[in-house]
């Protein structure tokens, strides 16, 4: 059967896909505490009589929840192997989502985030794995990842069982609009430099002191920071040190970040903010201790690429012209390519993300849903 816009159309129920979505959001599962959202998952797959498996992502990072993973054997003979992709954790957030529906847009009641990013997804794929399941869709090999984690550094990807990366291409939704294929992202490096200078007592002897808050100002007051260029960032997101009020500070810890498309660009800013740091610690004869890590790999997945292809196809099975598009973000499709796994980064359509203002239209969760069932069938029709 040839599937077309209007056909695919029909095959989502809105009414169930919005509310597993409303389910989802519900739950609270920040990062290393998603158990509950995992056992939802793995409630709705047992409904569709699947099987999850789950490795010990949880265990390694001292969570509640590894990853989540369903195998469905495929049908169609040569079809293309494909591994649908979601995170099921969110950031931080205090209290209870309380999900509001007015409009057609569904977001919280202003006192949390919504969670959308990236329980949208969940639900999308869901629903698309559940229309396969009912409606008898032949299709090729599908895997469905659910990580854990996502959000304090894509941990739950980068501790994931080598054998549930088994496809011929990834698509991990958890980007913009329904009509964007996200093919490049890049590396990021964190770095914490602790400065050292002298406690002396502000009121009576400042001058013996060295203020290593002082020191680490006039070091953040030299970088340059924000946006760099069109591949790169950086920023300083902590500063914390000092006993009290009336003591010079002794210590102060600066946490931050770079990050670039491109590799030269990300080794340059990191040199010249280790430079920055060096020379002024040594200025103010403050001692200094920097750690340096790379956080993800930058990743490209080419236009002529299979993967992109097959994204493409799938965005105009619903009606929409694709768009290929860079982000500054990482996810999980970093550490996917990282390991050999062609992927890219599809869109469900939510907006400002990680704040209380987070929404998405519930036309554009069920075409998440459309979306991801296309990539079914268009892996099913490729070869």
């Amino acid at each position: 059967m040839k599937y077309e816009a209007s056909s695919i159309s029909r095959l989502i129920n809105k009414k169930r896909l919005v509310k597993r979505f409303l389910d989802l959001v519900r739950i609270k599962s920040v990062s290393k505490s998603e158990k509950q959202a995992g056992e939802y998952v793995r409630k709705q797959m047992a409904s569709m009589g699947i099987k999850c498996r789950s490795d010990r992502a949880g265990i390694r990072m001292g969570g509640d929840c590894g990853n989540i993973f369903v195998f469905l054997k495929g049908n169609v003979k040569g079809a293309s192997k494909v591994l649908l992709n979601a995170h099921i954790d969110t950031v931080t957030h205090e209290g209870s989502v309380k999900p509001v529906v007015r409009n057609g847009i569904i977001r919280s009641d202003g006192s949390t985030i919504l969670g959308a990013d990236c329980k949208a997804s969940v639900a999308a794929i869901l629903e698309a794995v559940l229309v396969v399941k009912k409606k008898a869709i032949p299709h090729g090999d599908i895997g469905l990842l659910f990580t854990v984690a996502e959000e304090i550094g894509i941990c739950g990807a980068k501790c994931c069982a080598p054998s549930f990366l088994r496809a011929d291409y990834g698509f991990v939704f958890d980007g913009g609009q329904v009509d964007q294929i996200i093919n490049r992202a890049p590396s990021q490096v964190s770095f914490e430099a602790q400065i050292t200078g002298r406690a002396a007592h502000a009121g009576t002897h400042p001058e013996d002191g060295i203020n290593a808050i002082k020191v680490a100002a006039e070091a953040i007051s030299k970088m340059k920071l924000g946006r760099i260029d069109s591949e790169t960032t950086s920023n300083i997101g902590i500063i914390s040190g000092g006993a009290a009020r009336n003591i010079v500070a002794e210590t102060v810890r600066i946490t931050g970040e770079a990050r670039s498309r491109n590799r030269a660009k990300l080794k340059r800013q990191m040199s010249k903010i280790t430079d920055i740091l060096t020379s002024t610690c040594k200025k103010h004869k403050a001692s200094l201790r920097l750690k340096v890590e790379p956080s993800y790999e930058l990743f490209e997945v080419k236009r002529s690429s299979e993967a992109v292809k097959l994204a493409e196809k799938a965005v105009k099975m619903i009606g929409l012209s694709p768009r290929l598009s860079a982000t500054g973000g990482g996810s999980d499709a970093n550490v996917f390519n990282e390991q050999g796994l062609p992927s890219v980064i599809m869109g469900v359509g939510f907006h400002n993300i990680h704040t209380s203002k987070e929404f998405i239209r519930v036309e554009d969760l069920v075409k998440g849903a459309e979306l991801a069932l296309s990539l079914i069938l268009a892996a099913a029709s490729k070869k």
